[in-house]
């Protein structure tokens, strides 16, 4: 492992430097303004790139920052900790080669789709005192933390029912090209945002899904190639899943990217015996609850910003964003490495996602019926 000094900051490699690198990358040039009390800054030191305009994207960012093969950036003793930004179907060889070099991680979801694979991760991870943690950003959105703590405090009384869904338009044009998030195992809408809800339905709720059942949708079986030429698709564009708790809740999930107008819709509707809690991504810093006592009626309750620990920029009375979740996961991994607690999504947690995924394709491919989460 590579040793910390207390007061320096800490040596961050980046791999993979597309969209959502990039995000990251903001988020990390400001995590020490939003979290001035963080006891380990990061310092981009590396970063891996793909293709030659994600290189190019990284020289404009970081013009001071080297770039590097992924196996050079792992010899590097002065980094860390590596963000894995990179596609689904190469996380394994990459989380095993970080492991193995002492690197702390941060992957982006999902871990592997197989559980097999993520299973043997995890182990090493922990074997080697390695700190593996998912980007599951949703966690970190302040209206859905409180909605949680509520939840863990038994404010739906008995759980009954939930109904989670995760909207975009993404592939609704036909013309739209085949990338990597088409193409085998680890493509598909049930892995890129069907992953969301699942690590939701067992955060928020505290029990982990035990049996599923799901229906899979390919709208549009030929898509353009990368020359152009259509080509046969067999990934999912609409993924339905339901779901059976170890605590009894039965949670309904929608992940879709063929709704007109969708737009990163994020949605949420629980219910027990004595409350209901609803979360809209369109209403992003509030949470519509309500109890039975006033059965009737809903209340909105502004969350805005705050969270824990609490963020100095933007403040807590501050509209929460996109930047500000992936900030608090940055901030929630590095404490983690730091040894204090935080919410993070674990290696564990991860693989608990691909074990789902992996029995809800057992049961879409057997119309439907319920699978054992194994």
């Amino acid at each position: 492992m590579t040793n910390i000094g207390i007061g320096i900051g800490i040596g961050i490699g980046i791999v993979g430097y597309g969209a959502i690198a990039r995000v990251h990358a903001a988020a990390l040039s400001v995590l020490p303004f939003m979290y001035p009390q963080m006891k380990y800054r990061p310092d981009v030191r590396a970063i891996s790139a793909g293709g030659l305009s994600s290189q190019a994207n990284a020289r404009r960012d970081f013009p001071h920052t080297a770039q590097m093969p992924y196996t050079e950036l792992l010899a590097d003793s002065n980094i860390t900790a590596v963000l894995l930004s990179t596609p689904t179907g190469v996380h394994a060889v990459q989380v095993a080669q970080a492991i193995a070099a002492g690197k702390h991680i941060l992957c982006e979801k999902p871990l592997t789709v197989n559980v097999v694979q993520s299973r043997a991760l995890v182990a090493a991870a922990n074997a080697a005192g390695v700190v593996l943690a998912m980007n599951h950003h949703f966690r970190r959105i302040p209206a859905l933390v409180d909605a949680q703590q509520r939840i863990a405090a038994g404010y739906l009384g008995t759980p009954l029912r939930a109904h989670l869904r995760y909207y975009r338009s993404s592939n609704v044009s036909p013309q739209r090209a085949v990338t990597w998030r088409f193409e085998g195992v680890s493509g598909g809408v049930l892995v890129d945002l069907g992953s969301h809800l699942i690590d939701l339905s067992a955060s928020l709720f505290g029990s982990p899904l035990q049996r599923v059942r799901a229906e899979l949708q390919t709208v549009y079986p030929q898509r353009p190639g990368r020359d152009g030429e259509l080509i046969q698709v067999d990934v999912d564009d609409i993924a339905w899943l339901q779901a059976r708790l170890a605590n009894g809740m039965l949670v309904t999930m929608e992940a879709s990217k063929m709704v007109p107008g969708g737009a990163d819709s994020l949605r949420v509707e629980a219910y027990g015996t004595a409350g209901t809690i609803m979360f809209d991504m369109d209403d992003v810093n509030a949470l519509r609850i309500g109890t039975a006592q006033t059965a009737n009626s809903l209340q909105r309750i502004d969350i805005w910003n705050r969270n824990t620990p609490a963020a100095s920029v933007p403040g807590s009375e501050t509209s929460t964003s996109s930047l500000s979740w992936h900030a608090a996961s940055w901030e929630s991994f590095l404490a983690t490495i730091a040894g204090e607690q935080r919410i993070v999504c674990t290696g564990d947690a991860g693989l608990h996602v691909d074990a789902v995924i992996e029995a809800a394709r057992r049961s879409a491919a057997n119309d439907g019926l319920w699978e054992d989460v194994q």
